[in-house]
């Protein structure tokens, strides 16, 4: 009778909040699948191919409960990180993979991944303007100071996902004219990331860095013209290298990359083969094939199994390695 009276009592609660039963439910059930251990779920699985098949039913899933909770963090930043993971592990990176009578799959794969990554950078918007509305406004007009100025930690999973979700389309459709205006963008929104964390995640935003540093020319990192009361990305990063005992007036591309590389590794423990397989990249741009081969070995080198919650990631990095060193004649001139 008491339990009777209880829920009495508080259901009057429920149906005035402006919190709906209905949306209650729905929080419930996405908090219990947005969660750690349903994330675990998919990275720790060592099939990349059945995670594949899986994970469009679980984004599907999220954006319907989403629809019915829409001011819910844990579906948004879900969402974020589920389509552009999905578009770079489940389609870039087997595009990739393909040989050159494969083209037309290929494009199709690149095609769909750059979709996706408009979609998972689409949540990632949302995320932000959650967290401090007219963030996207300002941020479009230019004016990076005014729209981080309110920015606090919780903040950093959307800049990051958002930077990865630009940086990710940029990088299989590298010639759009519009993807590179919004390139200098998409640093300062890593570099943001790193102002406020640099450790988040396990060294993700150092990996993010590394990409940017071992694919971007210099002249697409910064914007040309820098207005009066902006966000200046190139004196924040030269602080921020100086902070550590490093002058970025002395710093190629190649070293920003290895100093991102060392603290990722640091911060990861040395379990991730990714930011290893990134730094390669910039190993093709300076046609050093001894450091190219060291550092996918490296990658090689690392089991899968050491840690769990990055044995899928893992995987497919390892695959992406194994290819490279396989058909080095892609990237390298050799004699």
């Amino acid at each position: 009778m008491k339990k009777i009276v209880y829920l009495l009592l508080i259901i009057p609660l429920f149906v005035s909040n402006s919190c709906s039963i209905n949306q209650f439910a729905t929080r419930i059930v996405a908090d219990t699948l947005t969660g750690n251990s349903s994330g675990s779920v998919f990275m720790t699985d060592e099939d990349p191919e059945f995670i594949a098949d899986a994970l469009p039913f679980a984004l599907k899933t999220f954006e319907s409960l989403l629809q019915s909770d829409p001011g819910n963090h844990g579906l948004i930043e879900a969402l974020a990180s589920g389509y552009i993971s999905y578009a770079n592990g489940f389609l870039q990176s087997p595009a990739e993979l393909l040989g050159d009578e494969e083209y037309v799959e290929q494009h199709r794969l690149l095609e769909r991944a750059a979709a996706m990554y408009r979609r998972g950078g689409n949540y990632a918007n949302m995320g932000l303007e959650l967290i401090s509305p007219g963030f996207n406004d300002a941020f479009e007009e230019g004016s990076w100071k005014t729209a981080f100025k309110n920015l606090e930690s919780d903040s950093i999973p959307y800049l990051y996902w958002k930077a990865a979700s630009v940086l990710g389309e940029f990088s299989v459709d590298s010639f759009n004219p519009k993807l590179m205006m919004e390139i200098p963008g998409s640093v300062a929104l890593v570099v943001k990331a790193l102002e406020l964390n640099e450790d988040y995640n396990s060294g993700a935003i150092h990996d993010l860095l590394i990409s940017v540093f071992a694919n971007i020319p210099e002249g697409l990192i910064y914007r040309s013209i820098e207005p009066e009361s902006g966000y200046f990305v190139r004196e924040i990063l030269a602080k921020y290298y100086n902070s550590h005992g490093l002058s970025s007036n002395f710093m190629s591309q190649t070293d920003q990359v290895l100093f991102h590389l060392e603290s990722s590794v640091k911060l990861s423990k040395g379990y991730k083969a990714s930011p290893y397989v990134s730094t390669a990249s910039i190993y093709i741009v300076t046609q050093d094939l001894e450091s190219f081969k060291s550092i996918l070995n490296k990658a090689l080198a690392i089991d899968v199994d050491i840690d769990p919650e990055n044995r899928l990631v893992n995987i497919i990095s390892q695959r992406k390695a194994r290819w490279l060193l396989e058909n080095i004649d892609e990237n390298f001139f050799i004699y």
